[in-house]
């Protein structure tokens, strides 16, 4: 633009690197600041974690990308946080106004404990719980504390352990304390039974 001038001639778009924006719930952004300090999200560079893309005809794009976590600002409209990630675009293949999915390369932890969505219960306070079954065949309510909704799981931080029988099915049947005849969930998720 001259001095005076009020319309723009031009403008000017760099398309190799090309940046993409990202729209993230504040929980999100908040979780994967953690997960990339402690380790357990992949690192690019500093503080930069791996992203990839999958274009508008569902194919994916072969070059991964930076999710820079320190470009970060705030939509006031939505409260939802906007992150810069940049992608190599030799080919030209992205343009400006493009959709594009992102996802976010994670780790995976190996001792996490997952449970099915509809075992997950609320007391009269909102504190998730999950019945228990314990040695005796009785049932018992536990407190867990939840990472995050992943698919049809909730992902459990604390409250559980490898080896504790959760029940899945038949919640409006069982109380604390009723003793029951439990039915393993088999690997191939056929419904179980609890009576």
């Amino acid at each position: 633009m001259t001095a005076g001038q009020t319309t723009e001639i031009a403008t000017v778009t760099r398309l190799d690197p090309i940046y993409v924006d990202v729209n993230l719930a504040t929980t999100d952004m908040l979780r994967l600041r953690r997960e990339l300090a402690s380790g357990k999200l992949e690192k690019v560079s500093g503080e930069a974690a791996a992203i990839q893309l999958t274009l508008e005809d569902g194919s994916h794009y072969d070059k991964p990308g930076q999710l820079r976590l320190t470009e970060v600002t705030v939509d006031p409209a939505t409260g939802t946080m906007i992150v810069r990630a940049e992608f190599p675009n030799p080919d030209h293949l992205l343009m400006p106004g493009m959709y594009v999915q992102a996802e976010i390369a994670e780790g995976i932890d190996p001792n996490a404990i997952t449970i099915p969505q509809p075992a997950l219960q609320r007391d009269n306070k909102g504190e998730p719980f999950v019945y228990v079954i314990d040695q005796d065949n009785k049932i018992a309510n536990r407190s867990v504390q939840l990472d995050r909704a992943l698919g049809g799981d909730w992902v459990v931080l604390d409250g559980l352990k490898d080896g504790d029988r959760v029940v899945v099915e038949g919640l409006q049947k069982v109380h604390p304390g009723a003793v029951v005849k439990p039915v393993e969930k088999t690997a191939d998720n056929q419904p179980a039974h609890a009576g």
